[in-house]
């Protein structure tokens, strides 16, 4: 999915080197416009007590995610308080969403006249599925124990692939690393900003595993932001490796720490992302101390296959231009130029500024815009990921507001750049990371299940049958189709054959503690 990454906007001066504007500033977060983001509410967000990467993109180049089985639960327990202990020296520390980026524009609530303060050389975060839970002996030690409006979360990521189109070479069956499999308890996330502060915390992470046989690391893989060579030097883009720039539709949260340009779309209430007693839709699970400011994601690798994509483009270039067909299958072209606002180019006269490159909207609330798809496709990805005003199933205004089941992503692709002149180098690529919100029925399986993978999604505009996202849907070549319409009158384009291109290849759900959530299973003895 094409949402919440950290990712290069185009249009952004070429002089700035990507290390001071990535991993300095923070391009996305626009300084003076914090009216609407301040903590106005009584009940303000406890940056301090939440895991840093369900509210804050990390901007970090590499990260390493590591998958525990619970070897002794005591010594597991443990460990796991000696991450929230506040001693460096001891153990690396969880990340929190408290003001640790260094070097961005101020926060909603920062003081702009504050001197920067230093960015951490690496950010920690802990995940724990349900089988982790038990493991870790927490159901027997906590007799009120209670994920009673979670049980998408209880049955696990295996249990539910089908409902979010995890078959075929997506079944659980073929997933590897032990995912699934019963084992897969804990998954710890070190996002770092050098190899070198990588592979010194990995060290000090996997001695701190063995300690008191606490954990057996049964898996790990590596994600690291995509090269290409600026001035003769390899610099970290913000791409995946279909070729799109990435990331540039961000979810903003009202009273959140991060702001960004304005989208047409109301921010999120704090509750989808952080288990809050004002939620709507859900229960905090019970004991408060474990279930308040965590939250859940669903832990995702996902193989990409850029030789059957980019071969899909160039087999239809008879009807449909290639690059265009590109545009129109993802909803904006390959550098980040939306089709909602330019959809014969990807180079618009005069430009297009870094901030309005996610300020549009689909369908406006008295049904002007966009609604039949003449400029992007109803059924495009970026169109079913987040369908703005579109009226959709789980919302059925123009106009009106899908944040209910709006997701976070935070990932970055493993993998080398697809080179097309060697395009069968046997190379596995694809994306890591995670799907952070607070209810996986309601969000992710949601968004999987409905909008990505059915026809009948955008209510009164009625797809083909067995119409689903064109670039990450479970399709079936023999009866796959995406349909592109044209402008006055001319007959759509139909095309058929599309492959499933990409492949889950490992999942997991996870519980994503507060700090005092981790304290309170540390203090279970």
């Amino acid at each position: 999915m094409s949402q919440d990454n950290e990712a290069q906007a185009p249009g952004l001066e070429d002089g700035r080197s990507f290390f001071r504007g990535l991993f300095g500033r923070a391009r996305h977060e626009i300084p003076g416009r914090d009216s609407q983001f301040r903590f106005g509410s009584e009940d303000p967000l406890d940056l301090s007590d939440i895991q840093g990467f369900i509210l804050r993109g990390y901007r970090m180049p590499m990260v390493r995610h590591f998958l525990l089985s619970v070897g002794i639960p005591g010594e597991a327990r443990k460990l796991l308080g000696r991450f929230v202990n506040g001693n460096e020296a001891d153990a690396p520390q969880i990340t929190t969403a408290e003001d640790w980026h260094v070097g961005f524009e101020p926060g909603p609530e920062d003081d702009p006249a504050d001197a920067p303060r230093r960015k951490p050389d690496y950010c920690l975060n802990l995940g724990i599925t349900w089988r982790g839970l038990v493991a870790l002996e927490i159901r027997e030690r906590v007799p009120g124990l209670s994920f009673k409006s979670f049980g998408a979360f209880i049955a696990g990521a295996a249990e539910r692939a089908k409902l979010v189109g995890d078959t075929g070479e997506s079944d659980p069956q073929h997933w590897i690393g032990g995912f699934g499999k019963g084992g897969d308890h804990v998954l710890l996330t070190l996002h770092a900003m050098s190899s070198e502060a990588m592979t010194s915390y990995s060290d000090r992470l996997v001695a701190l595993f063995a300690e008191g046989g606490a954990f057996r690391e049964i898996w790990r893989a590596d994600g690291m932001a995509l090269m290409e060579v600026k001035d003769g030097e390899p610099v970290p883009t913000f791409k995946v490796h279909f070729g799109y720039t990435d990331g540039i539709s961000m979810t903003t949260i009202r009273g959140g720490p991060e702001r960004y340009p304005p989208d047409h779309q109301q921010p999120c209430e704090p509750w989808l992302f952080v288990l809050r007693e004002d939620a709507e839709n859900y229960y905090v699970p019970e004991p408060r101390e474990l279930g308040l400011n965590g939250s859940f994601a669903v832990f995702k690798m996902v193989k990409t296959d850029v030789v059957k994509f980019e071969n899909y483009l160039q087999s239809n270039k008879d009807k449909i231009d290639p690059e265009l067909l590109a545009a129109k299958i993802c909803g904006r072209w390959r550098n980040g130029v939306p089709l909602a606002l330019s959809p014969e180019t990807d180079s618009p006269p005069g430009g297009m500024p870094a901030e309005g490159l996610n300020n549009f909207e689909y369908v406006n609330a008295d049904g002007s815009g966009d609604p039949k798809g003449l400029r992007c496709p109803v059924g495009a990805h970026m169109r079913r990921i987040n369908p703005r005003g579109q009226p959709v199933t789980g919302q059925g205004q123009p106009g009106g507001s899908n944040n209910t089941h709006r997701l976070i992503r935070r990932g970055l692709p493993y993998g080398p750049v697809y080179d097309p002149s060697q395009p069968y180098d046997g190379i596995e690529r694809g994306l890591l990371g995670y799907f952070i919100n607070s209810s996986i029925e309601n969000q992710y399986e949601f968004v999987l299940g409905h909008w990505v993978n059915d026809s009948e999604f955008a209510g009164a505009v009625r797809l083909p049958p067995k119409s689903r996202d064109p670039m990450i849907g479970t399709q079936d070549p023999a009866e796959s189709i995406f349909v592109i319409p044209q402008a006055n009158g001319v007959p759509p384009i139909k095309l058929t054959g599309l492959s499933s291109f990409v492949t889950t290849k490992a999942a997991a759900y996870c519980f994503l503690p507060s700090k005092t959530a981790i304290k309170f299973i540390a203090n279970l003895g």
